[in-house]
């Protein structure tokens, strides 16, 4: 980082016997480091399983050529709860790539541990740029509660410098609903004139309410005098909509509303690893084919 240097000088002087001083202007002068670096991601916000890709760029200031030179990414390791336990929430994928000065130079390797990336160069010229970009999966060590972020700093170092150069970089998990639902029949042979059973299980995994859910489901043999139930409890025949086969829970214009709250998101202090448990509705829709 850049340091700005301020100097001031007094001179003192006599006349007719008395003493006297005055002070100068304030001088200023900026020191340079001779490496600077800046780190962006391409993705502002994350989930779970997403990949992120990150560009750590640094610059030679200095008149010599720089050698030995190192960058580390800590990929986010933070601590839990318990003393002492840290854990890292990002983990290393894929090629990385390099460019010198903006052109593409090649891939570049590695070295990976469980808590951070280290990527070396041998030399980086008199005022040269360089850049490296690479991807990082968001792990189950991630925290994914609304708020949550993930904060990694690149350090770049090099034969020496006493003061490496830093910056950090910082996403947010997503806010969001992960709606998925899952659809059984019961009982699984049946013949003409028998009662069908359809389980509806909808599940929400994000960490933001899933508001006005929409069931619609075209049967196919179309059941006939069919009964709703929604968590157990039947619904009343103008609360859905079911014509030509075609189910619609809950009717158009209709006062119900479905939604589902956020899942419950835990962190287990020790091991960090994070669970998430979705919220849940169950529909089921009988009738005789």
């Amino acid at each position: 980082m850049a340091q700005l240097i301020t100097n001031q000088a007094s001179v003192a002087y006599e006349y007719n016997g008395q003493s006297a001083s005055v002070l100068s202007n304030i001088a200023t002068a900026t020191l340079n480091e001779p490496l600077s670096v800046e780190k962006v991601s391409l993705e502002s916000v994350y989930r779970f399983g997403d990949e992120i890709t990150y560009s750590v760029s640094f610059v030679n200031s200095s008149n010599a050529a720089l050698t030995g030179i190192t960058v580390t990414d800590d990929l986010g390791t933070y601590t839990t709860g318990v003393p002492g336990t840290s854990v890292t929430p990002l983990t290393y994928v894929g090629t990385a790539i390099l460019f010198l000065d903006g052109v593409y130079s090649g891939a570049i390797t590695p070295t990976v541990a469980d808590n951070s990336v280290t990527f070396s160069l041998p030399t980086l010229a008199a005022g040269a740029r360089a850049q490296i970009l690479y991807k990082a999966f968001v792990n189950n060590a991630a925290p994914l509660t609304e708020g949550a972020t993930i904060t990694n700093t690149a350090l770049v170092n090099a034969t020496g410098i006493t003061t490496p150069a830093q910056d950090s970089n910082t996403v947010s998990a997503d806010r969001y609903a992960e709606v998925t639902v899952t659809k059984s029949m019961s009982p699984a042979n049946v013949v003409d004139g028998d009662a069908l059973t359809y389980t509806f299980v909808i599940n929400n995994y994000g960490n933001a309410p899933a508001d006005n859910i929409v069931l619609r489901d075209a049967f196919d043999p179309a059941p006939e005098n069919i009964t709703l139930q929604l968590g157990g409890v039947t619904q009343p025949a103008n609360s859905y909509t079911y014509e030509g086969g075609i189910l619609t829970f809950p009717a158009a214009g209709g006062s119900e509303a479905l939604s589902l709250p956020a899942a419950t998101i835990v962190q287990d202090g020790t091991t960090g690893i994070v669970t998430v448990t979705p919220s849940s509705l169950t529909i089921t829709v009988t009738g005789i084919l």
